[in-house]
């Protein structure tokens, strides 16, 4: 089993909105577009089954867990979260993972007898952007000194990189003096504490050795002025940092021009100077975390020989390396433009991703993808982030492996179905990966069909019009033409009952279209549309029953194989729990009878001998058992499947399960 090498814990109390939306701003932070190169380190929510904090959390989901607490007034307030939280940092005491708790309320320590003597990050002072940024800076630090195996103390400001600052003296004395505004910054109380300097290299020393000492097991911070292209040792620091493989980081600090550009400043991160160091510094900061990450998730994942790139390569990081050399270097890979140039050095250059594409098991292959907001998500220690993260990475390597994704909603502008458009269009334009084919989205009546879309989408997604049902047509309504003009399906019990209709038929046709369906997450009750005159409006599906509840149905009628991932909840884990012989009220009619018209849609349904009870539904998934939904994986790999949270594990069940259709 691929274990995370680090997963980030955030903890706070469920009745706290104020820490929840903090936790998923670090969430963001830690997590940037998975299209491009960034951070990608995982995260998790503690279980939120109720305001009761859960009896357990497993710390050893990862090699190292980064254990992060918001105390605030909530928790300080429940007795049984202050013994957990208590619990975690003894668990965290005789382990090799980390806890670090941040006060948010000036009340909000000790927490507990136990904590007397251990000191919070106290952080009450701010609050609004002031408090994320501090907080988010403060835990990058942690992160930084924690990978790179120093002690993580909440009172130290000990350095989590050393940094060596390049730059030329000939601009020290000129605008902006970027130089003399970070040294200040360095004197104050920051956590980045020591930095080497060539201009402080003291007389009669080998000038060349200890910039190469200096640099060896440092963080690069570059301070591109109009003079600093043309001196030569600065463009040796930067020469020997890429070598070295070292995090850099150009500051953008120009006032005329440049009369040559040095080449060897490409394919690094610039910030245009502000006069804030403390923008500057973060940036250096995020960049060293990415390297220290990279280099443990790249050690699991490489081959014997492989040498491990943190960042992508480039011509002169790989001179040097002999023909037939094998580099790996983070996802996503190169495009085509650089690889081509590459490729004359007969040094192999791969990502994780490329690696896999090689087999193209699932060519032709039609994968279904049935996802939604899950409603019952925090019970899981998750929130919407987590899961658009998750179908996001699964998506991506289904998409190399040859699949064709296919996806039943609607194709607007937000949501699932864009990040889809992304990663086919950036798939489609990497050296290495054969095109993908084009994602397949079936629309059902009575959304009516854009041609615009159609047209803007063209070459990325096949969108697929289900027809009207047989039994809905103008005698019912006048609204129930073939293409009609959008109307409500709250308009009359009659209304939600076509809509219902058209839903069906559009799933049974991408059920028989499909090879297999993948499950996760996905609404099986009301979720929270609005408030109106403090009035709640609850929004419930459209269908006949939950939505992707019937999809599996569907699938199972037609002997699909079906993956059930659980980690997320919602009718994923619903159906995973009927089949485990578990009750559920969510499957019965005293539940779902609160969906608006339920009552009279199913009178409708009956009158036409169509009504379906869920004590029938019930049977239907048990009578199949856990292989019996799925001959594709064994009764272990099932299980793991549906309780693992590492998104690398669900990957890689998933991709088995596929490799045998």
């Amino acid at each position: 089993m691929t274990k995370y090498p680090l997963l980030v814990h955030l903890v706070f109390h469920p009745a706290s909105s104020n820490s929840r939306k903090l936790a998923i701003k670090v969430v963001e932070a830690l997590n940037e577009d998975y299209l491009v190169q960034g951070l990608h380190i995982p995260t998790i929510f503690c279980i939120e089954d109720s305001e009761k904090p859960p009896q357990s959390q497993d710390l050893n989901q990862a090699d190292n867990s980064f254990v992060i607490v918001f105390a605030d007034d909530d928790m300080n307030n429940d007795d049984d979260w202050c013994d957990f939280v208590a619990n975690l940092w003894e668990q965290c005491e005789h382990s090799n993972h980390c806890w670090i708790p941040f006060q948010l309320t000036e009340n909000a320590w000790p927490l507990s007898p136990r904590l007397n003597a251990i000191s919070f990050i106290s952080a009450y002072s701010k609050s609004g952007k002031e408090l994320k940024d501090y907080v988010i800076h403060r835990i990058v630090v942690g992160l930084c000194q924690y990978l790179h195996g120093d002690s993580v103390s909440i009172d130290s400001n000990a350095a989590p990189t050393k940094l060596f600052l390049s730059h030329t003296k000939m601009d020290f004395e000129n605008e902006p003096h970027v130089v003399e505004n970070l040294k200040k910054y360095f004197t104050m109380d920051q956590p980045i504490k020591t930095w080497f300097d060539s201009g402080d290299i003291p007389g009669g020393s080998n000038f060349a050795k200890k910039i190469e000492e200096g640099i060896e097991d440092a963080s690069l911070l570059c301070v591109l002025t109009d003079n600093y292209a043309s001196r030569e040792w600065c463009r040796k620091e930067v020469l020997l940092a890429k070598k070295k493989q070292r995090p850099i980081v150009v500051i953008d600090a120009l006032i005329k021009r440049e009369v040559r550009s040095f080449p060897y400043l490409g394919n690094l991160p610039v910030i245009r100077w502000n006069n804030n160091p403390e923008d500057t510094i973060f940036l250096l900061l995020k960049e060293t975390l990415m390297f220290l990450y990279n280099q443990r998730m790249l050690d699991k994942l490489k081959q014997a020989k492989d040498v491990i790139f943190t960042k992508p390569p480039e011509l002169l990081t790989i001179i040097g390396f002999s023909s037939g050399t094998s580099i790996i270097y983070p996802d996503p890979p190169l495009g085509t433009e650089e690889t081509q140039q590459l490729s004359s050095t007969g040094v192999n250059v791969s990502t994780p991703l490329q690696r896999i594409s090689k087999n193209k098991s699932l060519k032709e292959k039609r994968i279904a993808i049935s996802m939604s907001e899950s409603t019952d998500i925090t019970n899981y220690g998750f929130d919407l982030i987590h899961l658009v993260y998750a179908i996001t990475e699964l998506t991506r390597y289904l998409l190399i492996k040859g699949a064709t994704i296919v996806y039943g909603g609607h194709l607007g502008d937000e949501g699932y179905t864009q990040k889809l458009i992304e990663l086919v269009r950036t798939h489609n334009s990497l050296k290495g990966i054969d095109p993908v084919s084009r994602i397949e989205n079936y629309i059902g009546w009575p959304i009516p069909f854009d041609k615009k879309l159609k047209s803007k989408y063209k070459f990325m997604a096949n969108l697929i019009k289900a027809s009207r049902p047989n039994d809905i047509d103008e005698k019912l309504s006048d609204d129930f033409k073939e293409e009609p003009s959008f109307f409500s399906d709250e308009k009359s019990p009659l209304h939600r009952y076509a809509w219902a209709r058209g839903m069906t038929e559009m799933r049974k046709v991408e059920t028989k279209a499909t090879d297999a369906r993948i499950v996760l997450g996905s609404t099986f009750g009301p979720t929270l549309k609005s408030q109106v005159n403090g009035s709640i409006i609850e929004n419930w599906y459209k269908s006949r029953i939950p939505g992707v509840l019937e999809e599996v149905l569907l699938s199972i009628e037609a002997n699909q194989p079906i993956f059930l991932i659980g980690a997320f909840g919602g009718v994923a884990r619903l159906v995973i729990d009927i089949i485990e012989g578990k009750s559920r009220k969510e499957m019965t009619w005293d539940y779902q009878k609160k969906a608006p018209f339920a009552e009279e849609i199913r009178s409708i349904y009956e009158s036409n001998n169509a009504w379906i009870d869920y004590p029938e539904m019930i049977n239907q998934l048990r009578n199949k058992s856990i292989t019996g939904v799925n001959r594709l994986l064994s009764e272990a790999d099932h299980r793991e499947l549906f309780y693992t949270k590492n998104v690398f594990r669900i990957v890689e069940l998933i991709v088995k399960g596929l490799d045998r259709l």
